[in-house]
Parts: structure tokens; sequence; C-alpha cells
């Protein structure tokens, strides 16, 4: 089964713009750019999917391209559409299988991308990962890859369920402590500080 993950990056200057209460422009963008990076050296390590790089950032692309991974420019606006462009694309060059990983996953590892994998339906269905609130989606596989619409924002968990469930669609739940952890906001941002100094000291 050819499986494709699709990795958005918004331009870097536009990154992050939920994080400014706590962080200058200038320290935004230079986390947006560290997660990219360890995102994109992270898939680069697992050849069982096919990764393509969404993004009109030259310097993510550029990245993307040096590790061997697949790009798709789109100057995108809204995150949904330039996810299904992406689709598209992918699924004219062959794509069984559509998941969806962001970049801002601070603890992200290979094999977490291969535990999304596994949990992957071999005929049909949506495998699901929560984000650490139960309400948002941290990363999603779908099988066939154009079953629903993508439907990323707030609540998109149960408004990705349920649409699921609307066509039949078997839908599996993946809590997974890597995957659900993501930096969008202040919160998060000071809880991420917190649990690596608890790390360290640990």
């Amino acid at each position: 089964m050819s499986i494709w993950l699709l990795i958005p990056i918004k331009r870097l200057e536009r990154s992050k713009s939920r994080m400014a209460s706590a962080l200058p422009p200038s320290a935004r963008q230079r986390l947006a750019w560290r997660l990219a990076r360890r995102t994109l050296r992270v898939v680069a390590r697992v050849p069982e999917a096919h990764s393509l790089v969404i993004s009109a950032d030259l310097r993510a692309l550029a990245l993307a391209r040096g590790l061997g991974l697949d790009t798709y420019f789109d100057v995108w606006e809204d995150l949904n559409r330039a996810l299904t462009a992406a689709r598209r694309y992918a699924v004219r060059h062959g794509a069984e299988a559509i998941g969806v990983l962001p970049v801002d996953l601070p603890g992200l590892t290979a094999e977490a991308v291969r535990d999304l994998l596994r949990a992957g339906f071999s005929d049909r269905g949506l495998v699901l990962v929560p984000d650490r609130w139960g309400q948002g989606t941290n990363a999603l596989l779908v099988r066939p890859p154009e079953a629903i619409p993508f439907r990323f924002g707030p609540g998109s968990l149960e408004a990705f369920r349920a649409q699921a469930e609307a066509i039949g669609l078997p839908v599996r739940i993946l809590p997974h402590e890597v995957l659900a952890y993501d930096l969008d906001t202040p919160a998060d941002w000071a809880a991420w500080r917190a649990r690596r100094a608890a790390q360290r000291a640990g």
C-alpha cells in the first residue's frame, strides 16, 4: 500500500502567530524553523511512507528536497484547501492512503510516525490522533485517500469522526503521548518548557 504523508509548513514569518503574547516575532520564527527542521529530518528516516511537504517557504522546501522528500508549492491561506490540493496531487501519483502530520510536534520521533502508520486500516478506515485536550486532531491517516474532506480547526476531532460515521467509514482513535503534544498556544509553550525542565531535572 502506498501511504503518503502530507506535511504542511506555513511561511516561517507567518508561523506561530497565536504565540505572539509569549514570544517576539524573531523567536517565533526560530521556533517554527526548529520544529520544521526536526519534523522533516524525522520523516526522512521513515521510508515506509512517501512524505510530501506543502509550503511556500523556500527555505523549508529546499530543506525537504535536500533530505530527499517530495515537495508541493502552495501559497496557502487556508490549511484545509492546501491539504486538499496536495492530496489530489498525491492521488494522481499513486497514493492509496493519506496521512497528515503537522510540524509543531516537538517530541516527534520516527517510531511515533511508524505507530501512526501501523494503526492504519488495510482496507478502508480513518485513524485520528487527538491532541492532549481531546478536541483537536494532531495527525490522521485515511484510506481511501479522498474518503472525507479535511476539517482541521477547532473541534476537528469530533468533526472528522462525525464525517466518517456518516458514510460508514470505520474510525480508530489513537491516543499517543508523543503525537498528542503540540506547540500552538502560549499555554502549550509554558507546559512544554515545564516538561523539559522536569525531564532535565529527572
